[in-house]
């Protein structure tokens, strides 16, 4: 899996939910998203490893696109 790709979706996933408010219900639901897709996008790290990098990555890109 190229991590742009999971970056993308990531972003895409945060346009998808984002309103106004309710930042970590909003976190929340990507991580929904984002736990339906783990075992399709044949990620080679541990499901904990792979949930907190991108809990990091979210809180990232919150702060630097909205």
């Amino acid at each position: 899996m190229n991590l742009s790709i999971l970056w993308n979706i990531v972003k895409m996933f945060m346009f998808l939910v984002e309103r106004p408010g309710e930042g970590e219900k909003k976190k929340r639901e990507v991580l929904e998203l984002l736990d339906e897709l783990y075992e399709e996008l044949n990620i080679p790290l541990p499901k904990e490893i792979f949930d907190s990098v991108v809990s990091s990555a979210i809180d990232y890109l919150a702060t630097v696109i909205f």
